[in-house]
């Protein structure tokens, strides 16, 4: 088949267009899934398209700039506990349906039309959708583990097992789905948490419970149990993804530093951090802000601070904004004393 130079363009131009249509019936298979099960949907990613809930209860469209979210996402939270398990599978399997489902229909529609419209451009971009749908059906379905992160595949299996790893899984989709939407850490399930974290089973983000159970000591007002959760999941911080490992080393930094008072083991936390697209942007100045504050530098405690507050929005754990929030502005508050503390003995 010749192609013309006008039709080449065409197909390169309609190839992101047919990755969009496939990532995105992939999660909006998540979504209605969730909906089926009574879920309510705070977060859809498509590429760069995002919709998020807002506090009054609306979905608002805007540009996803964070790369750790580029591929798709969708975040749909139950509004109670009852028979999380089944609901939860249906939740994880409606991505992969929706995958097949349009893989067929794709390729079938394309297999089915005479040679001459098989030619056409659009016709090909969406046997090429077709075609990537089928590739994500495999890829999603397929059971595995991967830099601690889990398939749909992995996630139906741990949900299909009765046992300590379907609890485990459970536990972990509760806590952080819940968290990424906005729930403060002092009201997530701290007994269920605990039970979890209790379990004899191996599971690569089992310590992430250690760390929700630190958010929760925290933001109840308990630096003391906190930082016994934290320092486990500092001891453990290899078993979690290498992406997000600084982030792990800087929250052990920020506490250090704000609640222990402790300079020098904020700085050689700090200093592990190799950051990456996953880190929270509000992180870094948020621990540059404690550090400040702790040597009673108020200006760059100030400056930090408010850098970290303008970051916040972005941060994928809106749960644990809350707490960060409050914590920033009575910082900038603390700076904006000083100065006139500093003023006035002048």
């Amino acid at each position: 088949m010749h192609w013309t130079l006008m039709q080449k363009l065409g197909l390169l131009a309609l190839l992101p267009v047919a990755w969009l249509v496939a990532v995105g019936l992939h999660e909006l298979g998540h979504a209605l899934a969730g909906r089926l099960q009574g879920f309510c949907l705070h977060w859809l990613t498509i590429g760069p398209l995002m919709w998020r809930r807002q506090p009054a209860g609306r979905l608002r469209f805007e540009w996803n700039r964070k790369l750790n979210t580029a591929g798709g996402l969708a975040l749909s939270v139950p509004p109670d506990d009852v028979r999380l398990r089944e609901r939860f599978r249906v939740f994880a399997a409606g991505g992969p349906l929706a995958s097949l489902a349009w893989g067929a229909l794709g390729v079938g529609l394309y297999t089915l039309l005479p040679a001459a419209a098989q030619g056409t451009v659009p016709v090909i971009a969406l046997a090429l959708s077709g075609g990537i749908s089928l590739l994500l059906f495999v890829v999603t379905i397929i059971p595995f583990h991967t830099g601690g992160f889990a398939s749909d595949g992995m996630r139906l299996l741990n949900l299909s097992r009765r046992g300590p790893k379907q609890e485990l899984e459970v536990s972990m989709l509760t806590a952080s789905i819940r968290s990424m939407v906005g729930i403060r850490p002092r009201e997530l399930n701290r007994l269920a948490l605990e039970a979890a974290a209790a379990l004899h089973v191996e599971h690569p983000l089992k310590c992430h419970l250690s760390y929700y159970l630190y958010l929760h000591y925290l933001d109840a007002g308990d630096p003391v149990a906190a930082g016994q959760q934290l320092a486990y999941y500092r001891q453990h911080l290899s078993q979690v993804p290498a992406a997000l490992q600084a982030s792990g080393w800087l929250e052990a930094a920020f506490f250090s530093a704000a609640y222990e008072h402790d300079a020098t083991a904020a700085r050689a936390y700090q200093a592990e951090a190799k950051l990456s697209a996953f880190t929270p942007a509000d992180q870094p100045p948020r621990v540059e802000a404690a550090l400040a504050r702790l040597a009673g530098d108020a200006e760059r405690a100030r400056t930090q601070a408010q850098a970290a507050l303008r970051e916040l929005p972005r941060n994928l754990d809106q749960g644990s904004v809350h707490l960060y929030r409050e914590w920033l502005q009575d910082t900038v508050r603390w700076a904006e004393q000083a100065a006139v503390a500093r003023v006035a003995s002048a």
